[in-house]
């Protein structure tokens, strides 16, 4: 027989440090989801909610910007080459019309953001041959059936937000570009 020390082997011993190695580890899953949740549902629709309040704008109102510059914060990283209009959208009330042209000679494109600020739509002007546009924009599957013949988006949200951006190509063109920029409007239909 030998001497020797014995380890401490008792379960007590063991399941001390097993517990709080748990415990570690379920803290750490928690914060990752919290941060992740953060991340994928608030921000988005705070950001969405920020942009509405500091532009002084109504819902379901359009904004028609003139020729952007650095200064300009309207819309995100804006891109001085484009006429933009911007409009959140409400759809708490029932749906709403969005019509419009688009330009013959240059780039233009309508496109809807949900409220977590993903794309869901967009419409560009070689997708619309007669360069006119006008949807239903909806929270209901159903208000297909309503309007069968109009062309209708069904929004993952109640609100969003509409952009529309035309290039400008030539500064000649500028003022022809803005009759078709102030061409966009929305129409509560209840």
């Amino acid at each position: 027989m030998s001497n020797s020390p014995t380890p401490n082997l008792s379960p007590k011993g063991r399941g001390d440090s097993s517990r709080t190695a748990l415990k570690a580890i379920l803290l750490f899953l928690i914060a990752v989801l919290a941060g992740y949740f953060l991340t994928i549902f608030i921000t988005p629709r705070y950001i969405l909610l920020k942009i509405k309040f500091n532009s002084g704008s109504k819902m379901n109102v359009p904004v028609y910007s003139d020729i952007i510059s650095d200064k300009d914060r309207h819309v995100v990283m804006p891109n001085p080459d484009f006429l933009y209009v911007a409009s959140g959208y409400n759809l708490l009330n029932g749906p709403i019309r969005i019509s419009g042209k688009m330009s013959d000679s240059t780039y233009s494109s309508v496109s809807f953001y949900a409220d977590n600020t993903l794309n869901y739509y967009i419409r560009n002007d070689r997708q619309t041959p007669n360069k006119k546009y006008s949807f239903i924009l909806t929270r209901d599957e159903e208000d297909k059936a309503k309007y069968p013949n109009e062309e209708v988006i069904v929004s993952p949200s109640w609100l969003g937000t509409i952009l529309t951006r035309t290039l400008i190509d030539r500064p000649e063109n500028i003022e022809q570009l803005k009759e078709i920029q102030r061409s966009f409007k929305v129409e509560e239909l209840n």
